[in-house]
C-alpha cells in the first residue's frame, strides 16, 4: 500500500500536494499548543555529530525555556510506525529502544518542527503528514545542507536518494524551513525553484545561529582525560565526521611533509569513521606516526571535545563542503586559531581568527601550514571560557528559532 501511495506521490506535482495538505476551516485551536519536535535519529542513538549536536542542544534549550503558549512534545517515527510521544527526558534514558510509545494525537495550532534529519523515514509518512496538514498542524523544518543532492559523490547511493525523497518531503509539507546559513538557505531558494517551481513567497526561509557552548561546567575541567599519548604535547586539533569531504587525506598528506621536515607539533583527528573511508582507515590505524604525532580520538564525547578544544594550539577544518561549520565556531568560543578551506560559508560565519588556505589543490595547504605553524604562540595557555559571547550561546539560537517558529502558526 505504501509502494502505491508512493508512486501517486512522486507522479503528481508537488504544488498539487500542497494545496490539498490547506487545513479545514472549521479546525478548532487548542491551547496550549504542542510543539512536537521531531528527535527520530537522535531517540535511537546519539552519535556526536554535528548535525546531531545540533539537534541535542537546541532541544535541551527548546525544553528548558519553551515558547509562551506550547507544550515541548519530542516525537519519533520509524520507517514502518508513525510518529509517537517520547518522555522528555529520552536524552538520558539508557536504553532508547524500550521507551513507551503513545500515538501523537494533534490538534489545529500544533506545530510539528522537524529538528532531526530523518531523511530515510519522514518520507515513509508523507499521506499521514498530509493529513495533519488538513487538520490544521503547521510545519518547520531545519535544513542543515544540500550537499547528498549538491554533491552526491561524497555520499552513498542510499543515502542520496533519501535525501531527494526527504527534499520532495519538505517541499510538500512545509509551512517555512530554516536554514543553519544563508549559504544554505540560498541552495534551498534555488534548488525549491528549480525542481519544484516554488518560491520564496510560496515557502518562506529564514535563518538562525548555532551556539558553541558545551552543555558542562564551566570554569570546572571536565574529568573525561586526554589520551595518554596527548598529555603534555602541543598539538592541533581536526573535528568531524571521518568522511570523504572532510579532507583529512590532504591533511594527513601534508602533515607527513611537515614530519619528515622536522615538524614536532602533533596531529589530532577527533570523530567517528563514517563512509567511504575504508583505505583512509586502514592508513590512519596502520600509519607509522600513530600515537606518536598522529593521533584519533574516536567518537568524542563533550566531555572530551572541551578538553581537546581547551589544549590545543590551534584547530583545522579542511572540509570540502559544509552547511555551517561548527568547529570554527567552538574554536572561536575557545579563543583558538583556525585554518580553513576557503569556503564562502566558513567566510559568512567567521571571525577575524580564520586564516585560509585555497580550495583547489594540496599546493596551497602545503605552503600556508607551516607559516600558519610559525605564528601559534606554543606558550599560551590553557583557554579558560569565563564570559562566552552572548552571540556564540544556544540560548542565543533557540531565541531566534523560538521567534520564527512562533510565526509559524496562524
Amino acid at each position: 500500500m505504501q509502494f502505491l501511495t508512493d508512486i501517486v506521490i512522486n507522479i503528481l506535482p508537488v504544488n498539487f500536494w500542497r494545496t490539498r495538505a490547506i487545513p479545514a476551516t472549521n479546525s478548532t485551536k487548542c491551547t496550549p499548543r504542542q510543539l512536537l519536535i521531531d528527535v527520530s535519529e537522535i531517540s535511537k542513538s546519539d552519535a556526536g555529530t554535528g548535525i546531531q549536536r545540533v539537534v541535542r542542544n537546541l532541544y535541551q534549550q527548546l525544553l528548558a525555556d519553551p515558547p509562551e503558549g506550547y507544550q515541548i512534545r519530542p516525537i519519533a517515527a520509524t520507517r514502518k510506525r508513525f510518529y509517537c510521544y517520547l518522555p522528555t527526558d529520552f536524552l538520558h534514558q539508557s536504553d532508547p529502544t524500550h521507551l513507551p510509545f503513545h500515538p501523537v494525537k494533534v490538534n489545529a495550532g500544533d506545530v510539528f518542527f522537524g529538528l532531526d534529519l530523518s531523511a530515510h523515514i519522514l518520507p515513509s509518512h508523507l499521506e499521514k503528514l498530509l493529513h495533519w496538514k488538513q487538520q490544521g498542524v503547521r510545519m518547520s523544518f531545519v535544513i542543515y545542507d544540500l550537499l547528498p543532492v549538491l554533491q552526491p559523490n561524497w555520499f552513498n547511493s542510499k543515502s542520496t536518494k533519501n535525501f531527494h525523497r526527504w527534499l520532495r518531503s519538505v517541499a510538500i509539507l512545509a509551512d517555512n524551513v530554516i536554514a543553519i546559513s544563508r549559504a544554505v538557505q540560498t541552495d534551498f531558494t534555488i534548488w525549491m525553484q528549480h525542481n519544484y517551481n516554488l518560491n520564496i513567497e510560496d515557502l518562506p526561509s529564514a535563518t538562525i545561529p548555532l551556539g558553541a557552548d558545551f552543555n558542562i561546567a564551566r570554569g570546572n575541567e571536565p574529568q573525561s582525560p586526554l589520551p595518554t599519548s596527548l598529555i603534555e604535547q602541543k598539538f592541533v586539533l581536526m573535528i568531524g565526521t571521518i568522511e570523504p569531504r572532510k579532507g583529512h587525506e590532504c591533511l594527513l598528506d601534508a602533515f607527513e611533509i611537515l614530519w619528515e621536515n622536522g615538524e614536532e607539533i602533533h596531529f589530532v583527528i577527533a570523530g567517528k569513521q563514517g563512509w567511504k573511508v575504508d583505505a583512509f582507515m586502514l592508513r590512519l590505524q596502520t600509519h607509522p606516526e600513530v600515537d606518536k604525532r598522529l593521533h584519533w580520538v574516536n567518537n568524542p564525547v563533550d566531555d572530551v571535545l572541551y578538553v581537546l578544544y581547551q589544549r590545543c594550539k590551534g584547530v583545522i577544518v579542511g572540509s570540502k563542503g559544509e552547511g555551517y561549520g561548527l568547529p570554527l565556531i567552538e574554536a572561536s568560543y575557545f579563543n583558538k586559531p583556525v585554518l580553513a578551506r576557503d569556503l564562502p560559508v566558513f567566510r559568512e560565519i567567521a571571525d577575524d581568527n580564520v586564516s585560509y588556505f585555497s580550495s583547489t589543490g594540496p599546493q596551497d595547504l602545503n605552503h600556508v601550514l607551516p607559516l600558519w605553524l610559525e605564528k601559534l604562540d606554543i606558550e599560551t595557555p590553557v583557554a579558560k571560557v569565563t564570559n562566552p559571547p552572548e552571540l556564540l550561546t544556544w540560548r542565543a539560537s533557540c531565541n531566534e528559532l523560538t521567534k520564527i517558529l512562533t510565526t509559524v502558526v496562524v
